[in-house]
């Protein structure tokens, strides 16, 4: 199965499509004009500008109110609505926290011990806000990156359960003699292939993004963003793109430039699949896109 990935960017929208075809690879490596009537839409992504996920963002937020009954808190990141965070998602060092389960009794301290109104934490989003409800938040810290998740306030290495048993033990293996420093990681199905190098390459540039971010934390006020997720491009080249893929075609500088920067920092080797595509045509015309999202938008 080939593989290619497609983005377009206008003043309104980010689209990333994944295209795939049938047979191998034909014509000249890397040419973007090559028309193939063979490759099918088998994922389309949007994100528009005013309505882009806050998944994965950090705030520096102020405890609005805490719920003893609820045992949870309302917290004020400078959004519309407050954030919602339970207890079970509260994070502080050397702290046992309320964990209720089906039928015990609840052990450790009580929301109202660990949160006062008031009160100013780091928490990251971890679900949209939704009609009237505010965000879901969390103080357990995560920053992703293309074949690790780097938790700072975690300990040890996590294997990603869709690797299959001999590729989880290596990359374990290679994780796990890799100087990974403080915190703990959690090893995406991203990795497959990925040498003990690889990781420790990555995990230097998440502690860097750890350090802008707890620098940012200690000098604006709360509420506020003091990390943004990578926007969608970035996104799924992170989580898919791979070496099964042909190629990576942006039809945006700025975009293409984006891709670059992060392909340099995490991926080298993928760098000469991806091409900036120039040509007056449309990218999604010329892949027959257009098309097949209007096909899919029709009643009938």
């Amino acid at each position: 199965m080939r593989k290619q990935l497609l983005v377009t960017v206008d003043r309104g929208e980010t689209r990333v499509a994944i295209l795939e075809a049938e047979g191998t690879t034909s014509g000249p490596k890397g040419r973007a004009n090559q028309k193939s009537d063979d490759w099918r839409v088998a994922e389309l992504y949007i994100e528009r500008r005013g309505s882009r996920s806050i998944v994965g963002n950090v705030y520096k937020g102020k405890v609005d109110n805490v719920l003893p009954g609820l045992e949870a808190a309302f917290v004020d990141i400078g959004l519309e609505k407050n954030g919602f965070l339970h207890a079970d998602d509260v994070v502080f060092p050397g702290v046992e926290v309320a964990r209720r389960g089906r039928g015990t009794r609840a052990k450790g301290k009580r929301i109202t011990e660990l949160l006062k109104p008031g009160q100013e934490i780091l928490v990251q989003a971890i679900k949209d806000p939704l009609k009237t409800k505010g965000p879901r938040l969390s103080m357990q810290l995560s920053i992703a990156g293309r074949y690790l998740v780097y938790v700072p306030q975690g300990e040890g290495v996590g294997v990603s359960r869709r690797l299959d048993d001999k590729e989880r033990d290596r990359v374990r293996r290679a994780a796990s003699k890799a100087d990974l420093g403080e915190g703990g990681v959690i090893v995406r199905t991203a990795a497959q292939g990925a040498t003990r190098e690889d990781f420790e390459r990555e995990i230097k540039y998440l502690h860097k993004l750890h350090e802008v971010l707890q620098q940012r934390a200690q000098e604006v006020p709360a509420p506020e963003m003091v990390f943004q997720e990578a926007d969608l491009s970035v996104r799924v080249a992170r989580d898919i793109f791979s070496g099964e893929f042909e190629k990576a075609i942006v039809d945006d500088e700025k975009q293409h430039h984006r891709l670059e920067s992060f392909f340099n920092r995490t991926a080298p080797e993928l760098l000469e699949r991806l091409e900036l595509y120039t040509d007056e045509e449309p990218l999604f015309e010329r892949y027959n896109i257009e098309e097949a999202i209007q096909s899919v938008l029709r009643r009938r």
